[in-house]
């Protein structure tokens, strides 16, 4: 648990949450016009992190940089989770 919290701060962390978060809830009322909501939940997860996979691509091919997974699951995170996890990291 403690690794998890440790690779889950950073002021990064919380910027693929927030954005992550956003993405995910704009998707699933986008999706939910269209299909059950339980459908539209797993497209909108799918979509964030297919998202997330290809920021990360990215990072790797044109910034030269490495493919962080963490970046990935905190963007599926809920962001008050990722928040408490650094307040608390912080003091």
């Amino acid at each position: 648990m403690n690794k998890i919290k440790r690779n889950l701060t950073g002021q990064d962390k919380l910027l693929h949450s927030f954005f992550g978060n956003i993405i995910l809830v704009v998707s699933f009322l986008v999706f939910v016009l269209f299909m059950k909501w339980w459908e539209a939940l797993a497209f909108a997860f799918f979509w964030v992190l297919s998202i997330g996979i290809s920021k990360e691509l990215f990072d790797k091919e044109v910034k030269g940089t490495f493919i962080d997974w963490w970046d990935i699951v905190a963007s599926v995170t809920p962001y008050p989770i990722v928040k408490r996890i650094n307040k608390e990291a912080n003091g």
